[in-house]
């Protein structure tokens, strides 16, 4: 699907007063669920497969794998189960190595539809993602894989942890900015303390603002932190400007996991 193919579905969808949602998905069953479910988007990035594993997210940001080979993997058993949702690959722009070009050859000719900056630096905390910066490989090496997506006319979906980062994304000319909030609390492995619900829309209202002073024609989804459910998601939408909702843990770690622990309580619970 094509960058305009894609942002007339978004846009269509949002001018029928529908907030987007984007699912992470780390396995083909999650990806073709969300999309029966009605998914807009369907991200396919490294976090998700160690999540699937039983492990913690996080486990994407240290060095157990490399993050572009995890996802060129999983589009082999995710994309064959999406029939008409597009779905967008998660790239680890910090590889001194990558060659963008070529790997955004090798994900359109898989069949996706757009690049997301996952893993991203914003996570490393202040010391560390400064040295990454000044070594050359940190949060301006995802920009710039924003905009050289952008200039091969590739649809965008970008992270950004400040109102700072959603700006230089937006100016890079990313297409959806996703405001993150940290690490998705819940579940078994989900982040202990996150900051207040209350505290969370007000950050994510100043990268909406932030992003919008640079591209008024950017959307902004929310994304982790206290926005783990239903409710959350949607408090985060009412209280913002910002159009939709993306899922990582909250739609396919925490649900499997309630799921699954209550079918195996309910299987267990059979008597003689």
């Amino acid at each position: 699907m094509t960058r305009r193919e894609v942002l007339e579905r978004l846009r269509a969808q949002v001018e029928a007063g529908k907030p987007l949602l984007m699912f992470g998905a780390g396995i083909g069953l999650t990806a073709k669920c969300a999309e029966k479910g009605g998914a807009d988007l369907i991200g396919v990035y490294s976090t998700a497969i160690f999540r699937m594993r039983g492990q913690p997210s996080i486990l994407a940001w240290l060095p157990y794998g490399d993050a572009n080979s995890h996802m060129l993997r999983m589009a082999e058993e995710i994309l064959p189960a999406v029939k008409r949702t597009p779905c967008i690959a998660g790239i680890g722009a910090h590889d001194p190595a990558l060659n963008f070009d070529l790997l955004f050859d090798r994900i359109l000719e898989l069949g996706f539809s757009g690049v997301n900056n996952e893993p991203f630096c914003g996570l490393y905390g202040e010391s560390f993602a400064a040295q990454l910066e000044q070594a050359g490989l940190g949060f301006s090496r995802e920009v710039e894989l924003i905009r050289r997506a952008r200039e091969r006319d590739i649809f965008t979906v970008a992270w950004a942890m400040s109102p700072e980062e959603a700006a230089r994304m937006a100016a890079a000319g990313a297409d959806v900015v996703g405001a993150m909030i940290g690490v998705t609390s819940g579940g078994m492995s989900g982040a202990g303390s996150v900051t207040p619900l209350e505290k969370a829309v007000l950050q994510v209202q100043a990268m909406v603002e932030a992003a919008k002073r640079e591209s008024p024609e950017v959307m902004v989804l929310t994304h982790g932190g206290p926005f783990a459910d239903v409710e959350t998601a949607q408090y985060s939408i009412s209280h913002t400007d910002a159009v939709g909702y993306a899922a990582g843990s909250s739609g396919e770690r925490i649900p499997t996991e309630n799921a699954v622990v209550d079918a195996a309580k309910a299987f267990k619970s059979m008597h003689f």
